[in-house]
């Protein structure tokens, strides 16, 4: 039988009842109000905790293109996605920053982050991740999400489930200004 921490069963039932919620006020949205698609993201004031230290916002990365992924340790796509992740951080250092947002406890991410040698920031969200997926775009409320933005902060695009590192690059191209043989 697998049985879930606490902190993932909370997750987990939280998950469910924002994606319901966020379904009705997406739904109620898009009939009030019209598509935001330049306008700066709003990811930036949010509040997250390093692995290492206290609380901080996303704005030390604005005038940077920025990937933001939403993930867990125990998810299997996202497993999947992180050695392409590294190599795109280093592929486009300097022009993107990626980041990413565990859905977990911190000694679950740590130990992940270690055994893959993760590149970039990691931040811890716990349930407060799963509204910022759905602010961000992600209808289903679940892990994967890849939230991809240019460096004035508008969303170029997002992925949902297992990113493609083919459409991924493409999004950061996009987000650059950058060609396909500029990296």
């Amino acid at each position: 039988m697998n049985v879930l921490s606490p902190m993932r069963a909370r997750i987990a039932a939280a998950s469910l009842a924002c994606v319901l919620a966020g379904l009705l006020a997406a739904t109620d949205a898009r009939a009030a109000a019209p598509a935001a698609a330049a306008t700066p993201a709003a990811v930036y004031p949010s509040q997250l905790q390093p692995l290492d230290g206290k609380l901080e916002s996303l704005e030390r990365y604005r005038g940077h293109a920025l990937v933001i992924n939403f993930w867990a340790p125990w998810c299997g796509p996202c497993r999947t996605e992180v050695p392409a992740f590294i190599a795109l951080q280093n592929a486009y250092r300097g022009n993107a920053q990626f980041i990413g947002i565990a859905l977990d406890e911190a000694a679950a991410v740590r130990s992940f982050a270690h055994d893959y040698g993760i590149n970039y920031p990691l931040y811890l969200a716990g349930m407060g991740g799963i509204a910022m997926m759905l602010r961000e775009g992600d209808t289903r409320g679940a892990v994967p999400f890849t939230v991809v933005y240019d460096a004035n902060g508008r969303k170029v695009g997002t992925i949902t489930g297992l990113a493609d590192p083919h459409r991924l690059e493409a999004l950061l191209d996009a987000a650059t200004g950058a060609s396909p043989d500029d990296h």
